[in-house]
């Protein structure tokens, strides 16, 4: 709203801002607009470095609000989930201890669920700013704390919204919180149990699960809620969240700091599991007790068959199983191997990851 000469000396009082580049611009008078233009293209990036959409668009990187569900059975069925999240080890990799003794701890939810007030509780001090204003939380905050020899870093992230009401700055927000969850370990994925749960609720926990990331649940504002239907609200989340049902569920109050003290030692107990290895005699002692129980079934005629079965990686745990027709594995019956190796070990708040091969192929 530079609209004249007189005005355009005001721009001046903005340089205390301490950036470089400011325009006084006139929408309505088109105004000095072409030197704006000019000096946002200098900076484009070039088109072969952005994903173009078939309308020669720039495709932007934002959480989809798609209205369908998840397709659980049809998500494990695809090859492309799997081979994505294996290396080319043969071996566990390794982690010194100083690494596996610092827990990377996100706090993620749609906005106003109360992730400030919760990061405020759980380092016992004013932190993070807490606003019944939806997003006022931007840049992610992150703060350490030391709790039984463990080196716990808790981040409090940007609340997400749908995608039709990300405004401006928020899109990026949303995009460092996307990048944050690449280098976390955990999740505390924090819902209002004081609101119905929404579609956008499952798309925040959908995140989680693309990233194989252990996970606690957390159902926030307990002292508003009806608490007297735990068990109902509880069947609700499973229900909701079926491919989060490593996860455990704790009902707290950040405000007035209700259980919160319980989440640490949760926290601890996902972690160990997170990184637990089991011996490859302990994983084919359940394989062929689970075999036994419910048979491979074939596939066009031929017999499929596990030779054996090796973990070669932590943070999620991951298994290799070696069969002589690795696309014979059916994806029921994967999931059928995961519960009864689930039954087996402890492996709560934690993804437990299969992937079938062939001998002689890398994990």
């Amino acid at each position: 709203k530079i609209d004249n000469d007189k005005m355009q000396e005001k721009t001046w009082d903005y340089y205390e801002f301490g950036t470089d580049d400011i325009f006084g611009i006139s929408i309505s008078h088109n105004r000095h607009v072409n030197a704006l233009l000019n000096w946002i293209n200098e900076r484009l990036p070039k088109e072969d470095s952005v994903t173009l959409n078939e309308a020669g668009k720039v495709v932007e990187e934002v959480v989809e609000d798609n209205s369908d569900e998840t397709n659980n059975e049809e998500y494990f069925a695809n090859e492309e989930y799997e081979d994505d999240i294996f290396d080319e080890n043969d071996t566990i990799k390794h982690y010194d201890e100083e690494e596996l003794d610092h827990i990377r701890v996100a706090i993620i939810g749609r906005v106003n669920v109360g992730k400030s007030s919760l990061l405020n509780a759980l380092i016992k001090e004013d932190r993070a700013v807490v606003s019944s204003v939806a997003g006022t939380t931007i840049d992610p905050i992150d703060e350490s704390i030391e709790y039984e020899n463990k080196k716990i870093t808790f981040v409090d992230t940007a609340g997400i919204r749908k995608r039709g009401k990300i405004l401006g700055i928020e899109k990026y927000a949303l995009m460092r919180t996307e990048k944050m969850l690449e280098s976390a370990d955990m999740v505390l994925l924090v819902l209002d149990a004081s609101e119905e749960l929404s579609e956008l609720d499952e798309k925040i926990a959908g995140l989680i699960d693309s990233n194989r990331l252990s996970c606690m649940i957390i159902l926030n504002k307990w002292d508003i809620s009806n608490q007297d239907e735990y068990e109902k609200l509880v069947k609700h989340v499973r229900d909701k969240f079926k491919f989060l049902a490593y996860a455990p569920i704790l009902s707290i109050s950040a405000q007035t700091h209700l259980r919160v003290h319980k989440i640490y030692d949760t926290i601890l107990k996902i972690n160990e599991n997170y990184a637990k290895r089991i011996p490859t005699s302990k994983i084919n002692e359940i394989l062929d007790f689970a075999q036994r129980r419910h048979q491979l079934p074939s596939m066009n005629g031929q017999v499929i068959r596990i030779f054996y079965g090796t973990q070669y990686d932590i943070r999620p745990p991951r298994i290799a199983l070696i069969l002589n027709k690795p696309q014979g594995l059916h994806f029921t019956y994967r999931r059928y191997l995961v519960n009864k190796l689930r039954e087996a070990f402890d492996f709560e708040g934690t993804p437990l990851l299969i992937k079938a091969k062939k001998r002689g192929e890398s994990y």
